[in-house]
C-alpha cells in the first residue's frame, strides 16, 4: 500500500522539514548523499519516488536538470506547485515506466522502495532504464535502526518495509561494486547521536549507496 496517496500524509511530508529536528536530519540525508555524489557530474537524472520534491529542488539546486516520478498525485502536487526550474514530474508506476531502455546514465532514489510492492520489479526497470556506466543513487531506511524497530507503531512507516545494511549492499550489487554511507543515529528516545560518543551504539537509519553499472 502506498500510503502517500493520501493528501494528509503528503502534506505531513514536508512539514517534518521544517521542525529542528527534521532541518537536522535533512542535513544529515544531504550530506551523506552529496558525498558520494560528489564525483558526478551534473547533468539529466531520473528520480524515482520524488513525493513533494523535496530532494528534487536540492537535486536541482547541484545543477541537475531532474525527471521526477512519483505514483501519488497527491504528492505531486505538492511537488509542481513549487514550480522547481529544471524540473519535470510525471505520474508514473515505478515498477512499470514508460521510458525507453538505456535512456538514463544518472538515476536517484530516495527512501521510495520501502513503499512498493515489487522490489525486484522496480531494481529491473532501473536496470532497463540505466545505461552501463551510468550511475544509481539511494537512500534507504534501515531495518536495524532505532526507526526499524519501532515502524510498527508509526501511521506512515508500518505499511513501509525498511531494509539491512546487507540487503542494500546485495541488492545494488547486480550493478557494480556499492559504495555505502550511513547517519542519523537515533536513540531509542529518539534523540540524534550523530557525532557523540553514544553513535555507534545503534544503528544508523538512513542508508546512502552509489554504484556504477558495469
Amino acid at each position: 500500500m502506498n500510503v502517500y496517496i493520501k493528501d494528509t500524509v503528503a502534506g505531513e511530508y514536508d512539514a517534518y522539514y521544517a521542525t529542528p529536528q527534521g532541518r537536522e536530519v535533512d542535513n544529515i540525508e544531504k550530506k551523506i548523499i552529496s558525498g558520494l555524489m560528489k564525483d558526478i557530474p551534473a547533468g539529466e537524472l531520473l528520480e524515482l519516488g520524488c513525493g513533494t520534491a523535496h530532494w528534487t529542488q536540492y537535486l536541482c539546486e547541484q545543477g541537475f536538470q531532474v525527471t521526477a516520478i512519483d505514483a501519488s498525485e497527491e504528492m505531486l502536487k505538492i511537488a509542481r506547485a513549487k514550480k522547481i526550474h529544471k524540473a519535470t514530474f510525471q505520474k508514473e508506476d515505478a515498477a512499470k515506466l514508460s521510458f525507453p531502455d538505456q535512456r538514463f546514465s544518472l538515476i536517484v532514489s530516495i527512501t521510495m522502495l520501502e513503499f512498493v510492492d515489487d522490489v525486484e520489479a522496480v531494481f529491473d526497470e532501473i536496470d532497463r532504464l540505466l545505461l552501463p556506466g551510468g550511475y544509481l543513487v539511494l537512500g534507504c531506511l534501515n531495518s536495524e535502526s532505532e526507526l526499524g524497530k519501532y515502524k510498527d507503531n508509526d501511521a506512515v512507516f508500518r505499511h513501509a518495509r525498511f531494509f539491512s545494511l546487507q540487503e542494500v549492499k546485495e541488492r545494488m550489487s547486480r550493478f557494480g561494486e556499492p559504495v555505502l554511507c550511513s547517519g542519523v543515529y537515533f536513540s531509542p528516545a529518539f534523540d540524534l547521536l550523530d557525532g557523540s560518543e553514544k553513535q555507534d551504539t545503534v544503528q544508523p537509519a538512513f542508508i546512502g549507496a552509489l554504484v556504477q553499472k558495469k
